[in-house]
């Protein structure tokens, strides 16, 4: 079910197939701590079968993800039967290069997340797991969103676990405090991106050095600039298009909307400068994902339903006056609501020796209680249809938004299912700027886009 190849869901279509309703059978198995009843347990009970080796997991999320969430993991009733005198290893990675090298050379690790999983599903370098989860108590179908269960397949074949994380993916998150200290009103919020490109204007100061000390938004900051397949490319929803057709294998990118974006888009960063945005991201603690929101230094931030709760842990401060309202689209789309979904797995590679183990401890990650140690620690929620239902949507300020707008969206959808896509983001990050430091046209960036991506496609085989 990509963005791609699918129709818009309207908001009852969505419904009809997502109701957060669940049989008590699975409800049972899924429910936060507190709520008197029990986890189901792994169907990976039994002692391993394997002793005294060490599992590699390598994941995109660092910080409490790869250290105190694991930590409390390890601690869990059940994970010390399950692993017996085995042990996991935590690699955070830094993009995808250290990974993409070791599949390459035979030495992958035994699992990965929060990574580009299509690109992987799609060269054949993992394990198909659907004997494994044949038997599981916890991995089904019935379990989760719809379209998680689909996206973990390639060609009918499933690949991924799903686990982690996956919710809606999309919002302006904005501070009020900000917003109303610069004389705009924190209750009209802006709708599309003009109306985002004048608050910006306004909410962007400067020293008296001329260095930029608070900007509005970056709009390629976190989602709203980050294509990946678990996220979505947030561009051709905001602006009303599909980029990638999936059945065809066609790309729509050289076209009048995407060169709109690229030239719109673009006006944010010659607001600050060019080289000012760049310097202004360099500096501790104002790097994009969130850090200069938190720092309080960019007011407004396309991010996810994990935004108030990471805000909120992490700078609680920040997290009182922060507020989550429909993300902007274009000025043609004004008033239309849209909302998308996604979410995380976990693959395990060919030829690394322990992957049944990781597959076992993929499963455990939908334990309730694993459900509960991430979202309290991380503010992240699992694509699980039980969990979802009764966990505290008022746990985090600006986070009932996100549920609410899973019901109230006018266009819904989940992300396209592209096997190129982490090359897709590195050439949209190159012809932005090349458009925002006014070395091409949106047009001309909008074609070389569009051929860049079908060259890369052939010659990927697909």
């Amino acid at each position: 079910m990509g963005m791609q190849g699918t129709p818009y869901l309207s908001r009852r279509a969505f419904l009809r197939a997502s109701s957060l309703l669940t049989a008590g059978g699975f409800l049972a198995a899924c429910v936060p701590q507190g709520t008197g009843a029990p986890a189901a347990g792994s169907s990976g009970k039994s002692a391993p079968a394997v002793e005294n080796v060490t599992v590699q997991y390598w994941t995109g999320w660092g910080g409490d993800y790869a250290g105190k969430s694991w930590d409390d993991i390890q601690l869990l009733p059940g994970y010390q039967e399950l692993m017996g005198s085995n042990k996991i290893e935590i690699k955070v990675l830094s993009g995808e290069e250290a990974l993409l090298t070791a599949v390459a050379g035979g030495n992958p690790p035994e699992g990965g997340s929060n990574i580009n999983y299509l690109d992987y599903m799609a060269r054949e370098v993992l394990v198909p797991i659907a004997d494994w989860v044949a038997n599981s108590e916890l991995v089904r179908e019935d379990a989760y969103l719809p379209g998680t269960w689909t996206d973990a397949h390639y060609k009918g074949v499933m690949y991924g676990v799903p686990t982690n994380e996956g919710f809606t993916r999309y919002a302006l998150n904005y501070n009020s405090r900000l917003v109303e200290e610069s004389g705009l009103d924190p209750d009209s919020p802006p709708v599309t991106f003009e109306d985002c490109l004048q608050w910006h204007e306004t909410l962007t100061k400067f020293d008296s050095a001329g260095n930029a000390i608070q900007i509005g938004l970056d709009p390629y900051d976190a989602m709203g600039g980050n294509i990946k397949v678990p996220d979505g490319f947030f561009t051709p929803l905001a602006w009303g298009w599909d980029w990638f057709n999936e059945d065809t294998g066609e790309f729509d990118l050289a076209n009048d909307k995407m060169a709109q974006s690229f030239e719109l888009l673009g006006e944010f960063y010659k607001v600050v400068g060019q080289d000012q945005m760049t310097a202004f991201r360099q500096v501790e603690g104002q790097g994009d994902w969130g850090g200069s929101f938190k720092s309080e230094v960019q007011v407004m931030l396309i991010d996810g339903y994990w935004h108030p709760g990471e805000t909120t842990i992490q700078t609680p401060e920040v997290g009182a006056v922060s507020r989550s309202v429909w993300a902007p689209v274009s000025e043609d789309r004004r008033g239309i609501k849209v909302q998308g979904s996604g979410g995380h797995y976990i693959i395990l590679f060919k030829e690394a020796p322990q992957t049944e183990l990781m597959y076992k401890i993929a499963e455990f990650c939908n334990r309730n209680e694993v459900c509960d140690i991430i979202f309290n620690r991380l503010g992240y929620l699992p694509a699980i249809k039980a969990y979802l239902e009764v966990v505290d949507s008022g746990r985090y300020p600006g986070l009932q938004f996100f549920f609410d707008s899973a019901e109230q969206a006018d266009e819904f959808t989940s992300p396209a299912r592209c096997p190129i896509t982490n090359y897709v983001y590195q050439q949209y990050v190159d012809l932005r700027e090349k458009v925002f430091r006014e070395q091409m046209t949106g047009t001309d960036a909008a074609a070389e886009f569009q051929r860049r991506c079908e060259e890369e496609y052939k010659a990927g085989g697909f």
